[in-house]
């Protein structure tokens, strides 16, 4: 089964523009760490590049042998639509969406339902899948009552297993309101901390802290045997960028060996999982 990462695997490498490597020499990383795919997200600033440039990555991406794909994070439909433009040229035919606007502030149902009927002739025009992210901005429950009226295959979601904590949303409950239109997946675990007079959480590494990964998987997999998962990070920064960015390496290789074995027991167990490669 194919596995990827988000650029957000390299949240630390890509953070500072002053010290980001290019997007080819991030494509390159991403393969010599194993990785089959990569989702460039808006953390990686795919659109500052020219035409010229992006069409150089894919051909680094293809030299390589690994796929990419988009992922941004907007409610502007002008913005979306320079997105729209450069995902429909690669082959998955679907853009990652958190719907967060620049202001920083909370979006209302108001503006997401506006925003989803001006961005349907845009998805259609283009031949897209919009795979919206569940974030602590947007209720996942929202989230599940405002595609409810636009056609399965045409409107999903990527589910990531974090997001949603702060929200009081747990892993499950996220899959229980997302899951049947699920589209890919952010894998990344989490620790809960003691903060004084609440709590805190963090990233772990995973199959370390408290997702339940075997669980996750298999609800993962029975919806799809082949499904698309992208490893993130969410590691707090010690500071000390070289440091942060060996970490991070680290633990997306850490993250791919778990979920390689994970999944490969899971096949030995049902050999439909993994069978469409």
């Amino acid at each position: 089964m194919k596995i990827g990462m988000t650029t957000f695997g390299f949240r630390h490498l890509v953070l500072d523009r002053s010290l980001s490597p290019s997007l080819d020499q991030i494509v390159r990383r991403a393969r010599a760490l194993g990785f089959d795919s990569l989702q460039v997200c808006e953390n990686a600033r795919p659109m500052e590049l020219s035409e010229r440039d992006w069409e150089a990555v894919l051909q680094s991406a293809d030299e390589v042998g690994l796929e990419i794909q988009l992922g941004c994070k907007t409610v502007d439909l002008d913005i979306l639509r320079l997105w729209a433009e450069r995902a429909s040229c690669l082959p998955s035919r679907m853009l990652r969406l958190v719907l967060e606007q620049d202001s920083r502030l909370p979006v209302s149902r108001t503006e997401v339902d506006r925003f989803l009927a001006g961005a349907m002739p845009v998805l259609e025009a283009k031949q897209l899948r919009l795979a919206i992210e569940n974030h602590y901005d947007v209720a996942s429950r929202v989230l599940a009552d405002v595609v409810a009226s636009y056609p399965k295959d045409q409107v999903g979601f990527c589910v990531d297993t974090a997001n949603s904590l702060r929200n009081f949303e747990s892993t499950e409950m996220v899959l229980d309101l997302l899951g049947d239109r699920a589209f890919c997946y952010h894998v990344k675990d989490y620790s809960v901390e003691d903060g004084g007079l609440g709590f805190r959480v963090a990233g772990a590494p995973l199959g370390e802290g408290k997702l339940d990964l075997d669980l996750v998987l298999e609800r993962i997999l029975n919806c799809d045997p082949a499904p698309p998962i992208f490893v993130e990070n969410w590691r707090t920064a010690t500071g000390d960028w070289e440091t942060d960015v060996h970490q991070d390496d680290s633990w997306l290789r850490h993250s791919l060996d778990i979920l390689r074995a994970r999944l490969s027991t899971m096949e030995r167990v049902s050999p439909a999982w993994g069978s469409s490669d």
